[in-house]
């Protein structure tokens, strides 16, 4: 069994400073070679100054829309949908990728849309409060000309209960009005 070791008369620390094998060992400072060493720090969300390693999907699935959904592949991506979407749907689900400026535009055109909806929901919304004012004063008015229906048919009846009282009151008074004289 041998041993490698530079014997004596190799370059070692232990040989002398001065001659053809004059050896010197440096001090050894790990924790500098530590700082040089630099993690390397993966993409995460906790970490958004990382380039995204995924890529963009637009995945339009029926009765529910298209949308962008970021993946590592489209193995992947299938992985994911197999997890969400119900069997019977999944055949009918179609990928495409794209580009980042195109997935930017999506969501642009997404917002103009809903904003587009938005305008004409507030000028629908002014138009139904509009009309609904109208019924409202409309209603009110038809239930003061009830009121003063009403209140002219009581008074008719009121009317016709004294007439008919001051006319008994006649054949009653009348009678008496004779006999008095």
């Amino acid at each position: 069994m041998t041993i490698m070791t530079a014997g004596t008369g190799g370059y070692s620390g232990s040989a002398p400073a001065t001659g053809p094998n004059a050896g010197f060992d440096p001090v050894m400072k790990f924790r500098d070679k530590l700082k040089k060493k630099k993690k390397e720090v993966k993409e995460s969300k906790e970490n958004p100054s990382m380039p995204s390693r995924l890529f963009q999907y637009k995945v339009t699935i029926p009765e529910v829309g298209e949308t962008i959904i970021y993946a590592g592949s489209p193995a992947e991506l299938m992985q994911k949908m197999r997890l969400l979407i119900n069997y019977r749907y999944r055949g009918d689900i179609k990928i495409e990728r794209i580009l980042p400026a195109n997935a930017g535009k999506f969501f642009m055109d997404k917002r103009a849309k809903a904003l587009r909806n938005v305008k004409e929901d507030l000028d629908v919304n002014e138009n139904l409060d509009k009309q609904m004012q109208q019924q409202m004063t409309q209603q009110q008015i038809a239930n003061e000309k009830k009121k003063v229906q009403m209140k002219s048919a009581e008074m008719q009846k009121q009317l016709q209960k004294k007439v008919q009282s001051l006319k008994n009151k006649q054949r009653i008074g009348g009678a008496q009005a004779t006999v008095d004289r």
